[in-house]
């Protein structure tokens, strides 16, 4: 007896929706070991004032003292996973001095270009910081642009903003070095 093929329904498509793919989750993963390398290179006394879990600040403390390539790579993967279980807001405060209040403002200009205009101003962005990616930031506009229209409250709103400003935040800081 032949088996019959499954179905999908609209609900099946929904229940996936605003789920990251696995490509994403890697490169999620690659951003945050590379936020690691950036907070390694803070002094032992601005990591330690690091409000994140304690075992993040030992792991960023045996980061500085590795010297085998291998080891810190390694190293910066397991500091990349520590980080996902951190306020990305709070971590990239502590990295934006580097980058000064004019870079920030302009990132700011950046996002609101990219909500407003879409794919052309994506497009540049991406060539202008070779971390970024593509398909991530269309994902973040995507949802802006959903909430727009479903006419969700401030807050939330402001959250999915905050979310693609972090994640610009995060491209240049990485793009930068």
């Amino acid at each position: 007896m032949a088996r019959q093929p499954h179905r999908f329904t609209e609900d099946d498509f929904n229940a996936l929706e605003g789920r990251a793919s696995k490509t994403e989750q890697k490169k999620a993963v690659q951003r945050m070991a590379a936020l690691g390398e950036q907070l390694a290179e803070l002094s032992p006394k601005q990591i330690q004032n690091l409000p994140v879990e304690e075992r993040l600040i030992d792991a960023l403390l045996d980061a500085q003292t590795i010297t085998s390539h291998e080891a810190r790579r390694r190293q910066f993967q397991r500091v990349g996973k520590l980080l996902r279980n951190e306020d990305e807001s709070v971590i990239l405060s502590y990295l934006t001095p580097q980058q000064g209040a004019k870079k920030t403002a302009q990132l700011q200009r950046w996002v609101e270009r990219i909500i407003k205009d879409g794919d052309p101003v994506i497009n540049e962005f991406v060539k202008t910081y070779n971390a970024a990616e593509r398909h991530t930031i269309r994902q973040h506009v995507l949802r802006i642009h959903r909430d727009m229209s479903k006419q969700v409250g401030e807050t939330e709103l402001a959250e999915s903003k905050l979310k693609l400003f972090n994640y610009v935040q995060q491209v240049a800081l990485i793009s930068d070095n």
